[in-house]
């Protein structure tokens, strides 16, 4: 009996507690399904219905915050988004594990919402990225929010301009952010998405993005390189000496860089390869022969007394037949009708290397000049554009095997001069910067850099600065993607070189072809070029400094 009254007496009071016990497993299980159901609703765009979710959860647990959060943001509500959510963000909540990944997912996925409305892309992008590796955590690899998150991410890249991308490129160090921009700036200027996708795969190989989507939602572009005339094909003649066997492969690689920007910007146009041979007596026939062929622009002649020779025929009358465009410098100056210029000139070096010197203050120059053509042509260009700048020519010595080291340097402290200039190539620069006072800065051509960023012998080069072009100093700027895979079977250097002038020698024509009389710049493979509204083409390239590391890229174009 007393048992049996014990009994009675006790279970209500064990029903309690056991209740009270278990009331917050209960209510964190309930919270965590209503959530999930506010988070539906908002996905099927019914605010109401989440607002009714978000009656049912706990106003002070996490799982409100979020809900609430999100509920912000689609009301605009950016202020109370961020009140709500970074707090938590902050926390640590988010890094012990105690929530689902889905709903850590979706605080990241409204932040990005939220700074997105902000214009702040760069984070909004990071925050994107958080969210889809809680979702991945998750199990939901192949799933629709993936899919939703990186349609957001890929529509709102591929809709900033470039400059904001690359500025959004060089605020982050992550390389999954680095990838999805690059992905973008390639994509931006491509005529082929599919060749572009796959030439960025071989650059990251283990990024995340979906490329069969990204495709899927990348326009295909709508107009050709050469604007209103794109739908008829062009003849395009090709002036390079195929026909002189030590030419040969400087005229493949201008070749193989022409083909890869027509290829890259989608230019179906008929391209002829008219052999020369650097004769300067046969390229006026050679030229006649391509025109009366049907050629609608000229590319070339590449040799400069080829160059010479035309333009000597041509000025009597003063015209061309056709747009040429040369890749190398007359011996003159001149005025033609239907003739531009762009080369690797050692005068557009020569003058930027000056005015740089100039810039920072500096008078008296010494150049030392390598005992061989190319470094009597270095050094010429140089003393002519220093002195037309202003600057001093205290010495000019040629560098020879057999010059007393000794003399060189008391004749060079003697004269104290504010800079030096190398006008040889590597080997030369190597042997003789060992010998010259450190304290004196030094320059060059992009002669004396090979092209490879790191070799062991280039530590007698450091500190020496040097001209050179962006393509050789910086291949992986996310805008040259689409060329790494067409020159990736060429050398270091001089080829490297050549293949980014014949690349950008397709982006002028482009220019001249659509935009003829307009003043045009363009971010080329070989520096910034500028085509003013006479047709006059000017060429500022990077600047490369030899650090102990490597070469260093100190200022773009």
């Amino acid at each position: 009996m007393i048992q049996r009254f014990l009994s009675l007496f006790f279970r209500p009071i064990l029903l309690a507690v056991l209740m009270l016990v278990s009331a917050p497993a209960a209510a964190a299980g309930s919270a965590e399904a209503t959530f999930a159901e506010g988070l539906d609703c908002l996905q099927r765009q019914d605010i109401d219905c989440a607002r009714i979710a978000l009656l049912r959860i706990p106003p002070q647990t996490t799982f409100a915050k979020i809900l609430e959060g999100a509920i912000a943001v689609s009301d605009n509500d950016i202020d109370r988004a961020f009140r709500l959510l970074l707090p938590i963000q902050v926390s640590g909540t988010v890094a012990d594990g105690s929530l689902l990944p889905e709903a850590v997912a979706s605080l990241h996925s409204s932040l990005a919402q939220a700074y997105d409305s902000q214009g702040d892309h760069l984070r909004a992008l990071e925050q994107r990225m958080l969210a889809e590796r809680q979702w991945r955590i998750a199990g939901k690899v192949e799933g629709e929010p993936i899919r939703r998150n990186q349609t957001a991410i890929w529509q709102t890249l591929f809709g900033l301009d470039r400059a904001r991308l690359v500025e959004m490129r060089g605020e982050s160090l992550d390389t999954g952010i680095q990838g999805w921009i690059d992905l973008a700036l390639a994509l931006q200027s491509s005529h082929d998405h599919a060749a572009t996708i796959a030439d960025w795969k071989q650059v990251y190989p283990d990024h995340p993005a979906d490329t069969r989507l990204v495709l899927e939602l990348t326009p295909v572009p709508e107009t050709a390189p050469f604007g209103d005339t794109a739908l008829r094909r062009h003849r395009i003649a090709l002036l390079l000496p195929f026909a002189n066997a030590a030419f040969y492969p400087v005229a493949d690689a201008v070749h193989q860089g022409f083909t890869a920007a027509m290829r890259i910007a989608g230019d179906t146009s008929e391209v002829v390869i008219y052999p020369t041979n650097g004769d300067k007596n046969l390229i006026n026939t050679v030229h006649t022969q391509a025109v009366n062929d049907g050629a609608d622009f000229v590319i070339g002649p590449l040799v400069r007394d080829e160059i010479t020779a035309l333009v000597t025929a041509a000025l009597p009358g003063g015209e061309l037949a056709v747009p040429t465009l040369a890749l190398n410098q007359a011996d003159a100056s001149f005025v033609l009708k239907n003739l531009y210029s762009i080369g690797l000139s050692a005068d557009t070096e020569a003058a930027q290397i000056a005015a740089m010197a100039r810039d920072a203050g500096m008078q008296r120059a010494a150049i030392l000049t390598a005992d061989n053509g190319i470094g009597a042509r270095l050094s010429e260009a140089f003393a002519k554009a220093w002195q037309s700048e202003g600057g001093q020519v205290v010495l000019q010595a040629g560098i020879d095997s057999e010059i007393p080291i000794d003399e060189l340097q008391a004749q060079i402290q003697s004269l104290a001069p504010d800079l030096i200039l190398l006008a040889m190539d590597a080997e030369q620069g190597r042997a003789i910067r060992a010998h010259l006072d450190i304290t004196i800065p030094v320059f060059g051509f992009s002669h004396i850099y090979t092209g490879i960023n790191y070799e062991p012998e280039d530590a007698a080069l450091l500190a020496v600065r040097f001209t050179d072009l962006p393509w050789v100093l910086n291949a992986n700027d996310p805008e040259f993607l689409p060329y790494r895979s067409a020159a990736a079977n060429l050398p270091a250097g001089t080829m490297q070189r050549l293949f980014a002038l014949g690349a950008d020698a397709y982006q002028v024509l482009t220019a001249i072809a659509s935009r003829p009389g307009q003043e045009t710049i363009i971010h080329g493979l070989t520096g910034r070029i500028r085509i003013d509204a006479q047709g006059e083409i000017e060429r500022r390239l990077a600047i490369g400094r030899f650090e102990g590391s490597g070469v260093l890229l100190e200022q773009r174009p």
